[in-house]
């Protein structure tokens, strides 16, 4: 009996032990990602804020590579200094031709981001029918 309390202790031991590791490792993962990820800002003014330079997150079309990129993007993307961003779909405008896609055409989207310490919310424009490596507008970085 008395090495059975001996054995339970030393298992319980390794286990908090075993964890501590894991903790550690885990703070070391996102140190690196703060340090590595912050990247992909556009340097063009206009990108997303204007129809025709709208970001280009695929995503709508069921069976695409890029299926669900655009929650993919929104959720990596933080205001200037690492803040979480708000976003929230207002609607759709500016219908387009493509006759590349099913139906000869589409429309964007529009979004309103917000972060603390954002005077006021902006609005960028989604394209969710092409795809093309995402950058982030100017004032947001991409993690």
């Amino acid at each position: 009996m008395k090495y059975l309390g001996l054995a339970i202790a030393s298992v319980g031991f390794a286990m908090f032990l075993s964890g501590c590791g894991a903790k550690a490792k885990n703070l070391a993962n996102e140190s690196r990602l703060n340090e590595a990820y912050f990247v992909n800002t556009s340097s063009d003014e206009e990108y997303g804020y204007q129809p025709e330079k709208a970001l280009l997150l695929g995503g709508f079309l069921f069976g695409t590579d890029s299926q669900d990129y655009h929650y993919i993007y929104f959720n990596r993307l933080r205001g200037p200094s690492g803040q979480e961003v708000s976003v929230k779909r207002t609607g759709s405008c500016c219908g387009f031709k493509d006759e590349n896609l099913p139906f000869g055409g589409g429309m964007l989207d529009l979004y309103e981001l917000t972060y603390e310490g954002l005077e006021k919310p902006v609005v960028v424009y989604v394209n969710l029918y092409r795809f093309e490596e995402p950058k982030a507008p100017q004032g947001f970085i991409l993690l």
